[in-house]
């Protein structure tokens, strides 16, 4: 059959192959981001670039240029040379009087909170069947003793031998020291007061039985009186026996003394020494045990006040104080002497020092600083007017 061209329907279909892309949509994303952290880097590094070269650079001279702080000439002045210490009253000589021997309690001559004088009876016991002792006692002594005068004569005459009369003395003897020990047993009815002073607890009654070691009684003596406190071991040396001090008391009672006692040993847990201001207290106006403030005098010394803002801590946790010496930083260990209001009196510094009184929490130790005086940086400061 013949092939005609005009006729469509017999033209042979030939296959076409399809357009192929250059980049798929996924790796046009990828050089699309690509592309545009480029950009972004290039005028971060363009701008950073700008940056650096507009900073100004240090010269050498500005570098090594040192701190500035602000410093007060402070001078050594004489300061009493004081320590105060918290402290109590308390009574010279605190007794507790007991009994000797048992028995009911008969009598109470003495009321209690009342002044006694040394050998006052203070607690009588019923002495029961101990005068009977006593009398038969006495009765076997003087029987002894006509055996034993007897026996002496005897010995003379020849007619006893001399071991015979040592028995009839030793027998004497014996009865001597049974009378002495009813005595003794008859007096210990009697409870006395071992000193002057005022019976201050009474626990008995009478027709109480009292054994021997009970309490009949507490007796104290209040003159003198005694101001304790504990002093710190960093300033015992600072003290001695006879320093004057002056306590004042709870209920602002005014009493001065001298030191009469410190203490050779420190308290283990507080590691403080025990010190005794003795004053005197003749009418016992002054009580036992009350809270008072201990000022004792040591004497002068000579110290410098500073302000307490410019008291700081060394890395061995000493207290210091900054200076500026030669030119350079310098901590002076310091110990306070005493501390109000207007500063704290410090002794280490010397007889003339520039302290450092704004700028020395930036600064360290040997640090080369400029410095100008108080004075001169307050007149620089504007005034609140001018503000």
């Amino acid at each position: 059959m013949d092939f005609d061209p005009d006729d469509h329907d017999s033209q042979p279909i030939v296959a076409t192959k399809p357009r192929r892309r250059l980049f798929s949509p996924v790796g046009t994303a990828i050089l699309v981001f690509l592309a545009l952290i480029g950009w972004l880097a290039s005028g971060i590094l363009f701008n950073t670039d700008k940056v650096e070269a507009a900073k100004p650079i240090k010269t050498s001279s500005e570098l090594n240029r040192a701190f500035r702080v602000v410093v007060r000439e402070i001078s050594a002045q004489t300061f009493p040379n004081t320590i105060i210490l918290q402290a109590r009253s308390e009574a010279d000589k605190v007794v507790t009087v007991a009994a000797e021997t048992g028995g009911t309690i008969s009598q109470l001559p003495v009321e209690k909170g009342a002044f006694v004088q040394k050998g006052q009876i203070i607690c009588r016991i019923d002495v029961g069947a101990r005068e009977a002792n006593l009398a038969q006692a006495r009765a076997q002594r003087d029987a002894r003793k006509i055996e034993f005068t007897a026996a002496q004569k005897l010995v003379k005459q020849g007619h006893m031998s001399k071991s015979q009369m040592a028995a009839a003395q030793a027998g004497y003897d014996a009865a001597v020291a049974s009378v002495k020990a009813a005595l003794v047993e008859l007096e210990r009815t009697k409870i006395r007061a071992p000193f002057d002073g005022i019976l201050d607890r009474q626990p008995v009654k009478i027709g109480h039985y009292m054994s021997p070691g009970q309490p009949c009684g507490m007796v104290i003596d209040k003159d003198p009186l005694l101001i304790v406190g504990y002093i710190a071991e960093n300033q015992v040396n600072r003290i001695s026996v006879g320093d004057g001090g002056t306590a004042k008391l709870s209920t602002g009672e005014l009493a001065q003394g001298k030191i009469r006692y410190i203490a050779e040993s420190p308290n283990l847990t507080t590691r403080t020494f025990r010190v005794e201001l003795e004053v005197a207290n003749k009418d016992l106006a002054l009580r036992d045990g009350m809270t008072a403030e201990l000022t004792i005098n040591a004497g002068e010394v000579v110290a410098s006040r500073v302000p307490q803002s410019v008291l700081t801590l060394a890395n061995d946790g000493r207290l210091g104080v900054r200076v500026v010496d030669n030119g350079r930083v310098a901590l002076r260990p310091v110990q306070i002497i005493s501390d109000d209001q207007n500063g704290a009196v410090v002794t280490g510094l010397a007889a003339s020092e520039m302290v450092i009184v704004r700028g020395g929490e930036y600064t360290r130790d040997g640090r080369e600083v400029e410095f100008e005086m108080e004075q001169t940086a307050n007149a620089a400061l504007p005034s609140r007017e001018a503000q």
